[in-house]
């Protein structure tokens, strides 16, 4: 059970720092760091809720077995949690701030 939450960290990280690496350019910094705060919060709600959910309900059907039901319930939390910022970040290159709304880049000059 450690070992599949060590897992569940480290792909969390991975997915929040994909996230941030993939923030669009040539769009408000004001806008962009509101929208990602809204997926992350949202995100974090959501997790929350999921794994409250599901906590509850393991402890009323097996009220014996606390650790794994808060396991499952850590691990599904984590789960909700990955699906809504992977889709938040897809809402919010394609859709929200799409190649056609943002400005053009300058690359960066080697001076």
């Amino acid at each position: 059970m450690h070992f599949m939450l060590i897992i569940l960290a480290f792909v969390l990280s991975v997915v929040v720092w994909g996230f941030f690496h993939s923030n669009p350019g040539g769009v408000p910094r004001a806008a962009l760091m509101a929208v990602n705060i809204v997926v992350l919060v949202g995100a974090g709600i959501a997790g929350v809720a999921v794994g409250d959910i599901l906590y509850a309900d393991a402890i009323v059907v097996k009220a014996d077995e606390k650790g794994l039901a808060a396991y499952l319930a850590i691990m599904a939390g984590g789960t909700v949690f990955l699906i809504v910022v992977a889709a938040g970040g897809l809402l919010r290159n394609l859709v929200i701030f799409p190649l056609s709304r943002r400005t053009e880049q300058k690359p960066a000059s080697d001076a």
